[in-house]
Formats: C-alpha cells, sequence, structure tokens
C-alpha cells in the first residue's frame, strides 16, 4: 500500500510537471529576471567578441595578435572553470554572479576611456581578454548554478531552455549591433555599450532573492572538494558520459566556427556580409531549437535524445561541408544549429536534474571545463585543413563525433534509458 502511494504520489509530480505550459512559467517573477540578466549579459559577451578582434586587428594587422588573444580568453576561461566550481559551492552564487559582471564589465569601460583619449595599446584588449575569459567562466558557471534554486522545478527544464533560447538569440542579434556600433558610432562607444550592458546585468543580479541556496559551512579544503566532484560523476553514467559529449560536442562546433571563414572565401566565394548571414543561419538555428525545447518543456527520455541529436548534428555538418553554394549551404546551417541547441538544452537539463545542490556549482565548473573543447576544435580543424582540405577536415570531426555517439549507444543500455524524472 505505501508503495502504491509513493508511486501515486510521484504520477502525480509528472503530471504536474507536464502541465505547466510555457505561458505559465512566463509569470514566473524571478525567471522573468533571470532571463533578462541572461539578455545583458550575453549580448555583452557577443559584442565583445566583435569588438575585440576587429579593434585589435585594426591597431596590429597582425594574426598573432588574435591568437594571443585567443589564448588570454581560453586558458582563464579553464582555470576558473575550476574554481569557479569550488567557489559556487561555498559562496552565494548571486554574490558570483555580481562578481563576474564586475570583472568582465570593468575592463571594458576602461579600453572605452583609453581609446576616447588616443591611449589605447594592443596589450590592453589582450588583458582585457583575460577578464573576459575569467568573468565568462565565473558568470556562466554561476548562473547555471543557480537557477534550480531560483524557479520551482516543475518548470526548470522550461526555464533552462528559455534561458538558452535568450542566450542564442544574443549569438545573433549582438554581432548585428556590435557591426552597427563599429561603423556608426566607432569602438569606443561600442566598448562604452558594453560596459552598461554588464551594468546592466549587474543591477539585475541585485534583485535575485533564491528560494534556496546551499553554501557549504565546512570544508575540508580544495582538493577534498575536487575529489568529492569526480566521486559524484563517477557514481552517474548519465552525468558522466553528457560531459563526454559536451566535450566532443564542443569540438565539433569549435571546429566549423573556426573555419567558417575560410568555407565563406574559399568554397561559397562570397564576402563579409555573407559570412555574417552564415553565422547568423547557425544562431537562428540555435534560437528555434532552445524554444522547441521551452515549449514542449523537454523530453524524459534524456539518455536516447542526447544520443540521437548529436547524430543528426554531426550528419547535418558533414552536409554542410559538402554544400559549394551559400544558398544551399544555409538551410543546413540552420539544421546544425538547432539540434545543437537541442541537445545543449537536454545536457544541462541532466545536470540540474541529476546533481546535488550542494556539489552543483564544482559540476557546472566541469561541464565549463567540458566546453574547452570549444578552441580546441579550431586548432583541429585548422591543422586538419592545412594537410586534407577545409572539407575533409570538417567530416574528420563529424564522423568522430557520430562514430562516438553510435558507440556510446550501442555499450551502454543504462545510459540509453536513462530519463529526467
Amino acid at each position: 500500500m505505501a508503495d502504491s502511494s509513493e508511486q501515486d504520489i510521484k504520477s502525480g509530480n509528472r503530471r504536474t510537471q507536464r502541465n505547466v505550459g510555457f505561458t505559465d512559467s512566463m509569470r514566473n517573477s524571478p525567471l522573468q529576471r533571470f532571463v533578462a540578466g541572461t539578455i545583458f549579459w550575453g549580448t555583452g559577451h557577443q559584442l565583445i567578441n566583435v569588438a575585440q578582434g576587429y579593434l585589435l586587428f585594426e591597431l596590429t594587422g597582425s594574426t598573432l595578435w588574435l591568437a594571443a588573444l585567443g589564448a588570454a580568453v581560453g586558458i582563464p576561461n579553464i582555470v576558473v572553470g575550476v574554481l569557479g566550481g569550488v567557489l559556487a559551492d561555498r559562496v552565494p552564487r548571486t554574490r558570483m554572479l555580481k562578481i563576474g559582471a564586475f570583472i568582465a564589465g570593468t575592463p571594458m569601460l576602461t579600453i572605452a576611456i583609453l581609446y576616447s583619449t588616443n591611449s589605447l595599446q594592443p596589450w590592453h584588449i589582450v588583458v582585457g581578454g583575460v577578464f573576459q575569459g575569467s568573468g565568462l567562466a565565473i558568470d556562466w558557471i554561476s548562473r547555471l548554478s543557480l537557477l534550480p534554486d531560483v524557479v520551482p522545478k516543475k518548470i526548470l527544464v522550461r526555464a533552462i531552455s528559455l534561458d538558452q533560447t535568450v542566450f542564442n538569440g544574443a549569438r545573433v542579434v549582438g554581432p548585428l549591433i556590435g557591426g552597427f556600433l563599429l561603423g556608426a558610432a566607432g569602438p569606443g562607444a561600442a566598448y562604452g555599450v558594453i560596459a552598461g550592458l554588464f551594468g546592466m546585468a549587474f543591477l539585475i543580479y541585485t534583485t535575485f532573492q533564491p528560494v534556496s541556496q546551499v553554501v557549504r559551512a565546512k570544508s575540508k579544503g580544495v582538493i577534498s572538494d575536487l575529489i568529492e566532484v569526480v566521486e559524484v560523476i563517477r557514481e552517474r553514467p548519465l552525468l558522466r558520459m553528457n560531459l563526454m559529449f559536451t566535450a566532443v560536442n564542443a569540438l565539433t562546433l569549435g571546429g566549423m566556427v573556426f573555419i567558417i571563414p575560410a568555407f565563406a572565401k574559399e568554397i561559397f566565394h562570397v564576402d563579409e556580409a555573407g559570412l555574417g548571414v552564415l553565422f547568423a543561419a547557425v544562431g537562428t538555428g540555435a534560437v528555434v531549437g532552445a524554444m522547441t525545447m521551452s515549449w514542449t518543456g523537454g523530453v524524459r527520455k534524456a539518455g536516447t535524445a542526447l544520443l540521437i541529436t548529436d547524430i543528426l548534428f554531426g550528419g547535418f555538418v558533414i552536409v554542410w561541408a559538402h554544400t559549394s553554394s551559400i544558398a544551399v549551404a544555409l538551410p543546413f546551417a540552420f539544421l546544425l544549429g538547432f539540434f545543437n541547441s537541442v541537445h545543449v538544452a537536454l545536457g544541462i537539463a541532466v545536470i540540474q536534474f541529476n546533481v546535488p545542490a550542494e556539489v552543483r556549482g564544482r559540476v557546472i565548473g566541469a561541464y565549463e571545463i567540458a566546453w574547452s573543447g570549444f578552441p580546441l576544435g579550431g586548432l583541429a580543424s585548422g591543422s586538419l585543413a592545412a594537410i586534407f582540405g577545409l572539407r575533409n577536415a570538417l567530416t574528420t570531426l563529424a564522423v568522430g563525433l557520430i562514430v562516438f555517439t553510435i558507440v556510446v549507444g550501442v555499450v551502454s543500455t543504462k545510459f540509453r534509458q536513462s530519463r529526467i524524472e
């Protein structure tokens, strides 16, 4: 009888979660504020991506400086991914969000002032990249760790997907705004707007009032904290495989993103405007994918869905790589962006549903480190392209992704049957 009652309660909880619609979810005031913070934070970082490379190349005319900028952003992102995860389980996560916005925004204001006074040097932008990478890692880890404490569990999947929709929307809108500002008002104004966006995000973060927020009162030390999170990941196959999926997926996505400019010039024969359209097509697909997850509330069979979306993503990358005109390439760019976005949203949901609150920050830190595969994908695709050509380079990465996914699906029955409950 007790087992029957417990089963009825679980079934009732699942029905409640399914019955909460998109409109009802959006009436949640904390979720509204959380999404507003993502709008300002995400657009700010996308504007940085446009402005810093443009300005640095204008000052130096050297791709070596751009390489230095990439290292300046990427290395702190990995290091802070470890430390930020530990801190997110010790320091209030709302405070971490404010720290991340401050770290990322203050150097941008400094660069705006230096440019306006004709004092800007290339190394200033590179140093700003160090702060950008650090602030990005802190903010990303903190927001994903905090979201389950801000919204009710019954709307968590929709909240994750909505947040991803807004972030992916910034990937489309941000570069368009950045290009307009750089052309119409110059880099000083663009960097000033970036600083203002981070300032607005900071103000919104001050309004967050989590329903619950776990902060560990005692700790045996950083090493013990890291050992604990390794044990949590080891004991949960869905979580463990999801982190591996993230790293391999990021490697393929990064490989594509980094050599899209070469495809635009050598394969599709389009100018900068055409290149922007290609990026926008991928971003638009990502937005629609995240919106689809938000409207539907996600799927219960997470393991199967992660496998299918990864295979479809890799397949459309291969098809995209072998198109010969931009008109044909655009719909496939949309589709690969769509399925990659659904895959990422599912992966984040897996973490939120399968990680104890007291170690969530450190697991999100591991997730952030897994995304370090993104810049490594650029290194891999660029190296392979020099030897085998653009199409074969990208095809190699995508085939590797598909093979990895199929192997996981075949050998791990437990992963295939994993669910989000």
